[in-house]
């Protein structure tokens, strides 16, 4: 469905930018819940408490609308994870710096980020025109993660024979899917659920074993 076209609109004043980043947000928690083919203009409108004939101010069509929700969620989900790993003192291993990683996507997927969420479950569900932007910046955060992994290899933490390819999608797909079942009234938190990723990746979860019945 498309919206009336904004290209030579005026510049938003402060209270047009506060506007339409309440209806990107509104957007992001309707997508992250009903998905592409469920989200609609009238949803979104309904989610912003105003009218749908208030969106065409500020967005050109629906898949506009979408695609930059999803561009917006990788690249603050790649920028809070580089900032976590920054962070860290200069001494930190190349261990710590993919733990830091890992813990800080979960958790940036975890702490009610509609936006990283709805980026998410989108993907794969767009067609390519509005998922294509985000899928080139998902390759660039794929790069990233590649060359943290590729350090903890070359320093003897992981097995250098390890698939690091596979082992990133898998890292990075489990680190996604909390977001389906996360329960803020759950058993477990969010902290808890970084950190078990963390050492599931790094190896670091089994147990001395036994030898046999005791």
């Amino acid at each position: 469905m498309e919206l009336a076209a904004t290209e030579g609109a005026s510049p938003l004043t402060s209270r047009g930018e506060s506007t339409r980043e309440r209806i990107l947000q509104s957007a992001a928690s309707v997508l992250a819940d009903k998905g592409y083919s469920g989200t609609t203009l009238a949803g979104i409108a309904a989610q912003a408490q105003t009218k749908a004939g208030s969106l065409y101010y500020y967005f050109d069509s629906r898949e506009e609308l979408i695609s930059e929700i999803m561009t917006r969620g990788i690249t603050e989900t790649h920028a809070h994870v580089k900032g976590a790993v920054e962070f860290l003192p200069a001494e930190a291993s190349s261990r710590d710096r993919l733990a830091a990683a890992i813990t800080a996507h979960v958790r940036y997927m975890l702490t009610e980020n509609d936006i990283a969420r709805a980026s998410i479950r989108t993907l794969g569900q767009a067609p390519p025109e509005v998922q294509g932007p985000a899928i080139a910046l998902h390759r660039i955060y794929g790069q990233y993660l590649a060359q943290l992994i590729e350090d903890v290899q070359a320093d003897g933490y992981l097995l250098s024979q390890a698939n690091s390819r596979v082992l990133r999608l898998l890292m990075v797909g489990a680190a996604n899917w909390t977001t389906a079942w996360y329960n803020h009234n759950g058993s477990a938190s969010v902290e808890e659920i970084a950190e078990l990723l963390a050492q599931m990746v790094l190896g670091e979860l089994a147990g001395p074993g036994r030898d046999g019945p005791t």
